[in-house]
């Protein structure tokens, strides 16, 4: 295994998104947002990330929230912060607050933010023949053309993507972390970026070159 490399650190809201919480640097293989930082910049070999839950901080805003996990990731040593949360709908508002609070302080130190809309099982339902493989069905399901414009499930419990995910995949419960582990870690990410141009693209965007940044400062090969 590769000495330590740059640790970046991923918050989000649940298991599915960020993998389970830990202080502990571990290897970008378990989580659909750590899994999905690591391949897009040619899955740096020596990358690290430490997950975490996203800050509770009672009677604060959300963008103080992202101000507060920024200053965090910069005191613990790591080289970046990666923040995502799911918009429920509320699209471009929630961007607008992330990115209130990571514009708030330590403007030179590498953080992207994002969110996935209306959640991220939006970004799951792109790719059907991935799913199809991940979950060993022996069709391809039909997946929405624009899994954005579904309603977040606060707002339609029969609709919205984490279940229509579970019905594409055949099932008649939520997807497991491990699933969708196991699903993003094969899922064409040009297939979300087209397919989830509102929220995916710019997302992506953010973090290729965050992560430049990173690899850049220290001087390494990304994927030795």
């Amino acid at each position: 295994m590769p000495e330590l490399g740059p640790v970046i650190e991923i918050v989000g809201e649940g298991k599915t998104d960020r993998g389970r919480a830990d202080d502990q640097p571990d290897l970008p293989t378990a989580g659909v947002v750590p899994i999905f930082v690591h391949r897009l910049y040619d899955r740096p070999k020596s990358m690290r990330v430490r997950r975490r839950s996203l800050p509770f901080l009672q009677g604060k805003g959300l963008w103080q929230k992202v101000r507060f996990a920024k200053r965090q990731s910069f005191n613990s040593g790591s080289a970046g912060l990666v923040f995502v949360l799911d918009t429920e709908g509320n699209h471009p508002g929630q961007l607008r607050e992330l990115q209130r609070g990571r514009n708030f302080e330590l403007p030179e130190y590498p953080a992207a933010v994002g969110v996935a809309h209306p959640c991220i099982e939006a970004w799951l339902l792109a790719d059907a023949s991935a799913l199809s493989r991940a979950m060993g069905l022996a069709l391809q399901p039909q997946v929405p053309a624009e899994p954005e414009s579904l309603p977040a499930p606060c707002k339609d419990r029969s609709q919205n993507p984490k279940i229509l995910l579970s019905r594409c995949a055949g099932l008649n419960r939520p997807l497991s972390a491990a699933e969708t582990t196991r699903f993003a870690l094969i899922q064409a990410l040009d297939a979300i970026r087209t397919r989830c141009a509102t929220s995916f693209a710019p997302f992506a965007d953010e973090v290729i070159e965050i992560i430049r940044r990173i690899f850049k400062t220290i001087g390494s090969d990304p994927t030795v």
